[in-house]
């Protein structure tokens, strides 16, 4: 559960009383809280007195004075506009949307000990209706999102749906589900690489074995939905529709949805799960996209939420021969050069352009290569993870920063994220 209390910290964006401003039939609200106590009068002075309040704290107090004759029916109806004011927030505040959707599914809760009605109460036992509302207008938004990603490519005469420089099997296999599903939709989809795409080598052996249906190979000027990436990678901004992502937003494109899933996979399938029947074969891919996001289920980033999306696809196959057939290491007869660029991808974190390495092992490579792959880091400024697959570790360096995380995570972001705190 998330809990929240006041306007201020990493989730004082959720408070009615953060700074997020928005119109409602052509007036400006500084804040929830503005409009709120503003819908309680008619009295048109009243209502003046609380739009142009400096803070809302002040326009609180005014809507609170018992000394102002409310609506009559405020009671019946203070609910819906309570949602209808926190919906328009985020819709316009696409920023703060982004976060709101990014909590996926957990059960938000406004801690404030002294409200029973709009939150939990000092001993939790309140009734949490701002916390429902936020629920609920995620889910609204994450929808408006969506939907307008589709009727942007309806609206198009084809669409082409690819994933990120040098793809890898996550990349390859959510792109092609991507195109399923919006051809199902009524969208002309195609599963595409545009023409500089070549799958970085640890996974060609996957994508060639299970699927068969090759991408259309296109240059830079159609019209795309981008898959595992919310980055522009060189192409126009208006030529994009819309991303699908399981890292974080960039903010290079408008309509993106991006929680932090197993796979983008797996979010694919959660969003669409209820809309569209997958195939067996489709499912088998899910599942691969997990296996070699996860490193075969060891990486920290397979999450209980995400194990039990995972069981739903009744997952057949041998994830142990699976594993023995496809993961594999560092091949460290390569020169350094070499291993650190074949597994090599470019990021935007928060507005910083981040080159990031990532290299497997055991605890005998390990030992004997790890400090030249560190001074290579080092003086090429890339982030370097270096998973060990035999001790469970991982180790990090960047910027001068070094981490030692004690088991597997190969999450950029989520290492990024870390080295932040």
């Amino acid at each position: 559960m998330i809990e929240f209390y006041k306007e201020f910290g990493d989730l004082g964006y959720l408070a009615n009383y953060s700074n997020h401003g928005f119109s409602i039939d052509g007036v400006y609200y500084k804040t929830v809280e503005h409009y709120y106590q503003a819908m309680k009068f008619d009295n048109e002075e009243i209502k003046n007195r609380i739009i142009n309040a400096e803070t809302p704290k002040e326009a609180s107090n005014i809507g609170r004075d018992r000394n102002n004759k409310r609506i009559d029916n405020f009671k019946d109806i203070k609910n819906d506009i309570m949602f209808n004011g926190i919906l328009e927030k985020f819709r316009q505040n696409r920023d703060i949307a982004y976060k709101l959707v990014e909590t996926r599914k957990a059960l938000i809760a406004e801690a404030t000990i002294d409200e029973y009605y709009w939150g939990i109460g000092k001993d939790k036992s309140g009734q949490n209706n701002i916390g429902k509302i936020l629920v609920q207008v995620r889910e609204r938004i994450k929808r408006e999102i969506l939907d307008s990603i589709v009727n942007k490519a309806k609206n198009e005469e084809e669409v082409y749906v690819i994933g990120h420089f040098n793809p890898d099997c996550d990349s390859v296999f959510s792109s092609y589900l991507l195109s399923n599903i919006l051809n199902k939709l009524g969208v002309n989809a195609k599963f595409a690489f545009l023409d500089d795409y070549v799958i970085v080598n640890d996974e060609k052996k996957i994508v060639n074995d299970f699927l068969s249906t090759k991408p259309t190979i296109v240059d830079k000027n159609h019209k795309f939905i981008l898959v595992d990436h919310n980055n522009l990678e060189g192409l126009s901004k208006d030529n994009v529709l819309g991303a699908i992502d399981h890292h974080i937003i960039s903010g290079e494109v408008y309509d993106t949805l991006e929680m932090e899933y197993t796979s983008t996979g797996l979010l694919i399938y959660d969003l669409f799960k209820d809309v569209y029947e997958f195939s067996k074969e489709e499912k088998e891919l899910i599942g691969l996209t997990v296996l070699t996001d996860s490193e075969y289920l060891l990486s920290s980033r397979f999450r209980d939420e995400d194990k039990k999306l995972f069981n739903e696809l009744d997952f057949c196959l041998d994830i142990k021969e699976l594993q023995r057939k496809y993961f594999v290491i560092t091949d460290f007869n390569k020169s350094v050069e070499d291993n650190m660029n074949s597994n090599y991808k470019e990021y935007n974190y928060k507005g910083k352009h981040v080159c990031r390495s990532l290299i497997s092992s055991y605890l005998d490579e390990y030992n004997k290569y790890f400090d030249k792959y560190l001074d290579y880091a080092k003086n090429n400024n890339y982030l370097l993870i270096w998973c060990d697959y035999e001790c469970k570790k991982t180790y990090v360096y960047y910027e001068g920063k070094e981490l030692k995380i004690d088991y597997i995570l190969n999450s950029t972001n989520l290492i990024l994220k870390m080295l932040e705190e």
